[in-house]
């Protein structure tokens, strides 16, 4: 699923609001590993009992962003994932 000659101006944004667990936060970045993508530009805050990791991956986008955020979402504690510029 490693994106092929992928656009490097591509960008996909993933915004997680999740349960605030640090097992939770492995699982998402296990899942990136998983399908050996790029390390990604990755930001994770916790507030107000919410744990918000923001991920951006260059060079990746289009119906392989939607899978990776799908699944993603079906995590259990993740509560919502938006997906941004998938390369459509």
């Amino acid at each position: 699923m490693r994106p092929e000659g992928g656009d490097p101006m591509t960008q996909s944004r993933f915004n997680i609001v999740a349960a605030p667990e640090a097992k939770l936060l492995c699982k998402l970045i296990g899942l990136l590993a998983q399908l050996d993508l790029p390390a990604p530009d990755l930001t994770v805050s916790v507030a107000a009992g919410q744990m918000v990791v923001d991920v951006r991956l260059a060079g990746f986008g289009g119906a392989q962003a939607r899978i990776i955020a799908s699944k993603m979402a079906q995590m259990v504690g993740v509560e919502t994932v938006t997906l941004d510029g998938d390369g459509d």
